[in-house]
């Protein structure tokens, strides 16, 4: 055999392996604000909220999941990742939940001056505090927020944290728990704003009542 005819192979199989280094994984994406049956789709408002952009802690300001092993081991998954950004999709999950539980639309993009509506209005302020994944154990999911009715009315401060079961060892799992208990988190949101319409003194439920 001559040497052309054995560098040719030796090429190709050098080449092939270069190619298999420089692959990476493949990106799996996950969405934070998932559809959710049930509960009014259309119809009148019956109160307007003003929610904020969500503010969130910088260690989560990011698209990669995050997710930490029974030893405590916190894990940075560079091909799992969140479709939006965390404090977008919590609120967009906030507002949905506003919608179905008290029929109250987000008014935030398209603010209504007060005279011009007879509609109570609110303005609804949230930070989250926790937001991380236990792989194959639990979700914990905590957020502090503000509510105060508009434009004068007295500021309602309440916190809650919840945690959820991550049913099964994969990411996806773990995604879906975040994704659950992220939905509980605006369901105490929401359990805030009715109290607050029904003029209660303490507007921060202390069950769970969304569940």
């Amino acid at each position: 055999m001559t040497r052309a005819a054995l560098r040719t192979p030796l090429c190709a199989l050098c080449l092939a392996l270069l190619a298999g280094c420089g692959s990476s994984p493949p990106v799996h994406h996950y969405a934070l604000a998932r559809p959710e049956a049930g509960g009014p789709v259309s119809g009148s408002a019956r109160v307007l909220v003003e929610i904020l952009p969500v503010a969130v802690p910088e260690g989560l300001v990011r698209s990669n999941l995050v997710l930490t092993d029974g030893q405590g081991w916190v894990s940075v998954l560079e091909s799992e990742r969140w479709l939006a950004p965390i404090a977008d999709d919590l609120r967009q999950i906030v507002a949905d939940g506003l919608w179905r539980t008290a029929w109250a639309a987000d008014s935030y993009q398209a603010p209504v001056p007060g005279p011009s509506t007879a509609l109570p209005q609110y303005r609804l302020a949230l930070r989250l505090d926790r937001f991380d994944a236990f792989s194959g154990w639990t979700a914990t999911v905590a957020g502090s927020w503000t509510l105060r009715r508009l434009p004068n009315g007295p500021v309602h401060g309440c916190r809650w944290e919840g945690r959820q079961p991550v049913d099964g060892p994969d990411v996806a799992a773990a995604a879906t728990a975040l994704s659950d208990a992220s939905r509980r988190l605006a369901g105490r949101i929401g359990d805030s704003l009715r109290r607050a319409l029904a003029a209660q003194a303490d507007v921060c439920p202390e069950e769970d009542e969304s569940r």
